[in-house]
């Protein structure tokens, strides 16, 4: 099975929301002004993006293409959880320069992992990079409507200490010289959702 890295994906449709709302936030942090809206806003993005980047999962819906060389029978999806493939397109030998669809019924969606269908023939693709283009769509809460309640309670409180201390320590966390502060209840909240596969 053809395990994908990050570097293979270019995320194409981003989060239109974020699993933690300003009020939540603020509430959290317990800042009654509006004048730090904007600002907190950045970091409840900046701490879901570190959680997603951490865990290795999406927490709020989006659409990646992968880019690869060539075809496998098997391929992890990265950024998971995959909820639907959209698309499967590639460059043939015979027309290096079209790019051709993969008709849905020659593979299947499990578990991450997209799987060609037995039985059928990969396609031949050329030498380019990018030959083959799986765009998927990833995430636990919708797109188009938000569920806030879609995202573990462990990963929103993850998101909440994350801002808290961003507002709070908005330069270098330090103990001493050289010894930089860690949050162990950052890390326990997040262990459980690390991607291990």
């Amino acid at each position: 099975m053809l395990q994908l890295n990050y570097e293979y994906l270019t995320q194409t449709v981003a989060p239109t929301f974020e699993p933690v709302t300003v009020a939540v936030a603020k509430n959290h942090l317990r800042v009654d002004i509006s004048t730090d809206d904007t600002l907190i806003g950045t970091l409840i993005t900046a701490a879901r993006e570190y959680v997603e980047l951490f865990t290795g999962q999406s927490f709020i819906q989006r659409t990646y293409r992968a880019d690869l060389a060539d075809f496998a029978d098997a391929i992890r999806l990265p950024r998971g959880p995959v909820l639907a493939i959209t698309s499967v397109k590639y460059y043939d030998t015979s027309s290096p320069e079209t790019l051709q669809t993969w008709g849905a019924s020659n593979y299947y969606l499990h578990n991450d992992i997209w799987r060609r269908i037995e039985g059928v023939s990969l396609p031949s693709v050329g030498s380019r990079a990018d030959n083959v283009q799986i765009t998927y769509t990833a995430g636990r809460s919708p797109l188009a409507s938000p569920q806030l309640d879609a995202t573990p309670k462990a990963i929103v409180q993850a998101i909440l200490l994350l801002v808290g201390d961003f507002y709070e320590h908005r330069e270098s966390q330090v103990l001493y010289p050289g010894q930089l502060l860690e949050n162990r209840a950052l890390q326990m909240l997040l262990n459980p959702y690390v991607n291990h596969r």
